[in-house]
């Protein structure tokens, strides 16, 4: 291989990567702008490899099938707002791609599924592996006998904003650096969490048009991008005081009820707090014996539930209106926390009122992993 690729990585080393026979195709696809249809989702079932990439906006890249016979496959991307994009690509042969991310944007990915294995930007892969892509950096990833890349890719000023307030004390180097880790939990967290996200718009795509969820999901998109950037730390002894503590969650929780049509994030309370992540989260540990994501989901599950004793008399609107109003904007997940709070559906909370349930989803069983909490608290 020829030519420089001085972003990319070799689990931090930099690494040759790109051919100099791709630098006239990149330097082309770099000066088109970046035209952007926010909360846009599109999604294409695709049967030649050399069809993938070309509607995207936040890559330049291209592909290629390196194993023999008829290619199946798929493409889903979603943007959340104009600058956050969700990516999933599958195909069932082997596939090489290269490209870059646009100026501006950066990209944290799971490259291979459960059982994938590949080569990303010169390193072996395995499942378990999270990848980050600086702005503008160039990547090359081989999947070995089928392609299940996920992804999401955010403004870089974005992504920073909300560090800022989220996590302070993050190291802004490491938005610059690229990197291949082995992160099995953060990866499949990750993962679950953006194909949920792209299975439930394209279930709903008016989820969408609903500003509450889609708050959530880019709160859970950040989120779960900035704990797969922070170093792993031994918990520190907190120096809250209680009655600072006490007035954490007592602002948390009020802020969270004054603002049903738009929900509160953990960054939105960290910034109109003044506290980091790490201080809010103590602060509910060390006071309500649960996390913050926890006893603020519980009080918007409350406040759902109390608006379906009062649709009981007026049944016209949908449960899951009321759900994404509230920011659940995956139903079979709202319906199995609803069901741990309250040990009844939101179909038979209502019913009891006399309304028609009008939502069939809640009485999808609830995910056994999500109910030992290992999943990120998302939607």
């Amino acid at each position: 291989m020829r030519g420089r690729s001085p972003r990319c990585c070799r689990v931090g080393v930099e690494e040759d990567l790109v051919s100099s026979r791709l630098q006239p195709w990149m330097s082309s696809i770099r000066a088109r702008p970046l035209a952007v249809v926010p909360h846009e989702s599109v999604s294409a079932n695709v049967d030649d490899v050399t069809h993938f990439g070309r509607r995207l906006t936040a890559w330049d890249a291209f592909y290629e099938q390196l194993t023999p016979g008829a290619f199946e496959g798929g493409a889903h991307e979603v943007w959340l707002a104009d600058s956050l994009e969700i990516l999933w690509e599958t195909g069932n042969r082997s596939v090489w791609t290269a490209g870059s991310n646009r100026p501006g944007m950066v990209s944290l990915g799971i490259p291979v599924a459960a059982g994938g294995a590949g080569v990303y930007c010169g390193v072996p892969l395995h499942d378990g592996a999270v990848s980050w892509l600086p702005e503008g950096s160039e990547f090359e990833i081989y999947c070995r006998d089928r392609m299940d890349i996920v992804s999401a890719t955010v403004s870089a000023a974005a992504l920073q904003a909300f560090s800022a307030v989220a996590s302070p004390a993050l190291d802004a180097e490491v938005f610059r650096r690229p990197f291949i880790r082995l992160q099995p939990r953060q990866a499949a967290i990750l993962r679950r969490a953006l194909v949920e996200i792209i299975g439930a718009v394209r279930a709903r795509p008016g989820l969408l048009e609903i500003a509450a969820s889609r708050t959530a999901m880019c709160d859970c998109v950040m989120s779960s991008m900035l704990d797969a950037l922070e170093p792993a730390q031994p918990r520190a002894a907190s120096s809250l005081r209680p009655s600072v503590k006490a007035w954490i969650v007592r602002s948390a929780r009020a802020c969270v009820l004054d603002s049903p049509g738009d929900p509160i994030g953990v960054a939105d309370l960290c910034r109109m707090l003044k506290v980091s992540r790490r201080s809010l989260q103590y602060a509910f540990e060390e006071l309500t014996g649960i996390g913050a994501v926890q006893f603020l989901r519980n009080v918007r599950l409350n406040a759902v539930r109390r608006e379906l004793h009062h649709l009981g008399r007026q049944p016209q609107e949908p449960i899951a209106a009321v759900a994404a109003r509230w920011g659940f904007w995956h139903m079979p997940r709202f319906a199995a926390y609803y069901r741990a709070l309250f040990d009844e559906l939101p179909s038979e909370t209502r019913a009891r009122q006399g309304g028609n349930p009008g939502f069939d989803a809640s009485r999808t069983a609830p995910d056994v992993a999500l109910q030992r909490g290992f999943l990120a608290d998302c939607g």
